[in-house]
């Protein structure tokens, strides 16, 4: 007994065609949303009155080009949101003396890892790239009237992997936070050193 195959019409397979096609530009067209930008704002961080006629930003750090550095591909640039964060917290609110903040180091690096080389690890989404941030400055104050002075070492570090599976965009969304977080550990280092610090912070 012959059996009957439905056959598919001219203008169905025309149809089919058409909603295939669709399909594959759609998933092609799909990208991710782009990365949250890095800012700073008072809201982030509050403001401190610090006993110093000036603030004064050193920028001594010279940011390298090459691998696995990435910080002169970022905007704005990791020095410059040191910079920012300062401008933001470390008010002058005296009538002498100076506030200067040495930044000696502002690194963003992005480096391959080392995966292990099995069957079971190539079915699996490794962690395929670890991003850090090094945020590291001193700030010294010098205040004339008492003659009171103070130095401050501050160093925060943070990291992030992104597995192979990620996007551009994840790479960069791990950046931007660790950044954030790293200028956060910043600033409460900052605020917990200068609380040792005799007549430095004004109430």
């Amino acid at each position: 007994m012959n059996r009957l195959v439905p056959r598919l019409t001219l203008s169905s397979r025309v149809l089919f065609g058409v909603l295939l096609c669709g399909v594959l530009l759609s998933g092609c067209g799909a990208t991710s949303a782009p990365p949250a930008p890095v800012t700073i704002t008072a809201e982030i961080f509050s403001p401190l009155s610090v006993n110093a006629r000036k603030l004064t930003i050193v920028e001594n750090w010279q940011m390298p080009v090459t691998a696995p550095y990435v910080g002169h591909r970022q905007t704005p640039y990791p020095s410059n949101l040191v910079s920012s964060w300062a401008s933001t917290v470390l008010v002058p609110a005296g009538g002498s003396g100076e506030l200067i903040l040495d930044i000696s180091r502002a690194a963003v690096t992005q480096e391959k890892l080392v995966r292990e080389d099995s069957l079971t690890k190539t079915l699996t989404d490794e962690q395929d790239v670890r991003v850090r941030v090094e945020l590291e400055a001193q700030l010294m104050w010098l205040q004339p009237v008492g003659d009171a002075q103070a130095r401050i070492t501050l160093s925060a570090v943070h990291s992030a992997t992104v597995a192979e599976s990620a996007t551009a965009n994840d790479v960069q969304a791990a950046i931007n936070v660790s950044l954030q977080a790293a200028l956060a550990a910043l600033d409460m280092q900052a605020r917990t050193e200068l609380a040792k610090v005799d007549n430095i912070v004004l109430q």
